[in-house]
């Protein structure tokens, strides 16, 4: 990686929230955005991409019994589904889509959603450091990015860890095809996680699957990388195996830990496309 920096901000300056402008002391942040970019030596930023942190947004695939027959449809469609989902209008979300893979005949799309109270108040700060924000991702989908890259047939997994919960992404190729966020005590994460996963066999692996869910990516200290595989073996009864860093394309410099770097670095290989 180059030009890599990392600062951590004081507790509660960040406080991730869907509904709620996360960023309590604006000052404070826009000291530590110019600290961080001296530090990565960058004199200059013009666009770049913003993985928002987990709980800030959500995404959710969206699954149609048929192919819409213009844009205006799709977009009634996709409103009516995201604000049953989330309980806000429209005019109160950012919302993108992506069409994705047709799923045993019916299409699919992945949207990504924020609301306006939220992403304004980090595009404002941004502007005022003349910075332009260009794609804007949930911090989930900036780590299963280093999954959608490796062009792999198999079904692979992304596990990230939070102060809530857990989310997990699912990918089959280069497509997610099963979004969740989690959120419950310590005590009940492996049982949710276990429910998951057996939900992830039961209704969405082939039923003769030549290529199994084997690859688990886990944002989280080495004892969840323990957990979650052994977790995952026993509900798909078959073997699974943790991915390091340096199996999906990441060299870490030293003192920067994967879970620091893996959504924004992800970011960054998207964006270049290496």
């Amino acid at each position: 990686m180059r030009q890599a920096a990392v600062v951590r901000p004081g507790a509660g300056l960040i406080v991730p929230s869907f509904t709620e402008p996360n960023i309590r002391d604006e000052a404070q942040m826009l000291d530590l955005l110019n600290r961080l970019a001296q530090q990565a030596a960058m004199t200059r930023i013009g666009k770049l991409n913003v993985s928002l942190p987990s709980g800030s947004a959500r995404s959710m695939i969206v699954a149609l019994d048929s192919a819409p027959t213009s844009t205006n449809e799709l977009l009634q469609l996709l409103e009516w589904k995201v604000e049953r989902a989330t309980g806000f209008g429209f005019d109160q979300l950012r919302v993108s889509h992506q069409r994705l893979a047709d799923i045993e005949g019916k299409p699919h799309w992945i949207v990504s959603i924020v609301r306006l109270s939220v992403i304004d108040q980090y595009e404002s700060l941004f502007e005022r450091l003349g910075w332009k924000a260009g794609t804007i991702m949930p911090q989930a989908l900036g780590e299963a990015s280093w999954l959608l890259r490796s062009g792999l047939a198999e079904d692979q997994m992304l596990v990230s860890t939070n102060s809530r919960g857990f989310e997990v992404v699912i990918v089959r190729g280069s497509d997610p095809i099963l979004i969740r966020e989690v959120e419950c005590s310590p005590e009940e994460v492996d049982n949710e996680f276990y429910r998951l996963v057996i939900f992830y066999r039961d209704r969405l692996l082939p039923g003769e699957s030549e290529v199994p869910l084997r690859r688990i990516l886990t944002v989280g200290t080495p004892a969840d990388q323990q957990r979650f595989q052994e977790l995952a073996a026993s509900a798909l009864e078959r073997t699974t195996f943790s991915l390091t860093p340096g199996q999906v394309g990441l060299n870490l410099d030293p003192g920067l830990s994967f879970n620091q770097a893996a959504a924004a670095a992800g970011l960054s290989a998207m964006a270049w496309g290496t």
